[in-house]
């Protein structure tokens, strides 16, 4: 085995490892989040409109909404509607569609052809 061999295998498997560990990891942080919301939620409960909060609070917030929001959306399409409306790979009915449709018109250009010669 060469060297640049052995440093590629392992850069891989490296890569691999880090991939399996993306999804618990962001299901990880995605309870701290709820928790910490929910935490938020209630201490906020106290706090009137006069008191209101710093602007860089609110910031945050908005921006750490705003974030999964965008997840969400995101994952929600490729999950939902991404798969379901791709390019089917079953051609079968479209070459049916379009044969049936090559057929129907061809006999109604002949129909009409018939209709014209006749009428003169």
């Amino acid at each position: 085995m060469r060297k640049e061999e052995f440093k590629e295998g392992l850069g891989d498997l490296a890569h691999a490892a880090e991939l399996d560990h993306e999804v618990q990891m962001a299901r990880s942080d995605l309870y701290k989040i709820a928790k910490y919301a929910i935490k938020l939620h209630d201490m906020l409960k106290g706090v009137s409109e006069q008191e209101g909060l710093e602007g860089w609070v609110q910031a945050k917030i908005t921006k750490a909404a705003e974030g999964l929001s965008s997840v969400y959306h995101n994952l929600d399409y490729k999950m939902n509607f991404e798969e379901k409306n791709a390019p089917s790979q079953d051609l079968s009915f479209e070459s049916t569609y379009k044969s049936s449709l090559s057929q129907n018109l061809t006999k109604n250009l002949q129909e009409k052809s018939k209709k014209k010669s006749i009428a003169k």
